[in-house]
């Protein structure tokens, strides 16, 4: 698996990421474990969670970082990997509520930190935007946890293109390192009818155009979009069908299937299946691109690894 230094960072990230959100939950330890442990030896280095990742389901608090921790301490693996994690994420009650005071960020920061059993994350994102809060603020409190030790680098997760122009100004200005970017995006396009969170940023040509022009690496959530081009199916009359789920609700359109027909051809010709095809050609994108993979099964992670290995 191919790896790349995030632009000014010094920090090394494999292509692949693995995701691990619902960890400790609905992906309980023991398959967690499996599954970072096939990652690992694919060649894979970042693990990407969130302290808040796991909250939104009934149970322990912040179970992911907590799933990894444990699988860190027993593997012995800390210096090998890249961690990446997540804070500043809105009130869980309210997301309207906004949760980037500097306080409340080194909060999530040290609670992050206890619950991985680390002294320090490789990456560490601030989750949402608060167009509110200037973003010399944001910066300067993130470039504090660098000095401190507590971070090797910082980035940004859900913030608009224009939030990024900014941020990367006032990195030039200083000689500091400029903020790679996570956002939603996969092959396969958000259905134009699909209820979904408006706090979330996804790909566009605006953020393409972005990133291409900069150089900005952008790490892909969302990236296998579900599973779509995995689940996709058809009736013995060719009519289209996928069974019911988030999959179906939020990609099942015209043109996602248009566009699957398309990359089956392709990926026939090339004896690939379909969704590595299409995680290989947004990894061949014309800026740094890492993609975040959650897998809740073996044979999910194997055919994500299929694009890379």
């Amino acid at each position: 698996m191919r790896r790349f230094e995030i632009p000014g960072t010094g920090v090394v990230t494999s292509e692949i990421c693995i995701g691990t959100d619902y960890y400790g939950k609905t992906v309980p330890g023991k398959d967690a474990f499996r599954l970072l442990d096939m990652f690992v030896d694919a060649g894979g280095i970042t693990v990407d969670t969130a302290h808040v990742y796991s909250d939104y389901l009934p149970g322990e608090k912040h179970s992911s970082e907590k799933t990894i921790g444990k699988w860190l301490k027993e593997r012995g693996l800390r210096d090998r990997l890249t961690i990446s994690t997540k804070g500043g994420f809105p009130d869980l009650s309210d997301r309207t509520v906004s949760r980037l005071g500097r306080e409340e960020i080194r909060s999530d920061l040290t609670g992050s930190l206890r619950c991985l059993g680390v002294d320090y994350v490789d990456i560490y994102w601030l989750h949402r935007d608060d167009e509110t809060k200037r973003i010399e603020e944001l910066i300067d409190t993130l470039e504090g946890f660098k000095r401190e030790g507590l971070v090797r680098c910082w980035g940004l997760s859900n913030y608009s293109p224009a939030r990024m122009r900014e941020a990367l100004g006032v990195s030039e200005k200083r000689g500091i390192q400029k903020a790679p970017a996570q956002i939603k995006w996969g092959y396969a396009l958000t259905a134009k009818d699909a209820q979904y969170d408006d706090t979330l940023q996804e790909m566009s040509d605006e953020y393409f155009a972005f990133l291409r022009e900069t150089g900005t690496a952008v790490f892909a959530y969302s990236a296998q979009a579900k599973g779509f081009f995995s689940k996709l199916g058809f009736e013995d009359d060719g009519t289209p069908a996928m069974a019911p789920g988030k999959c179906r609700d939020r990609y099942f359109c015209e043109e996602n299937i248009r566009l699957y027909k398309r990359l089956k051809a392709e990926a026939d010709d090339l004896k690939m299946r379909p969704a590595a095809l299409a995680l290989r050609k947004m990894l061949d994108s014309p800026f740094p691109v890492a993609l975040i993979a959650g897998s809740r099964t073996e044979e999910q992670m194997r055919q994500t690894l299929d694009a890379v290995i």
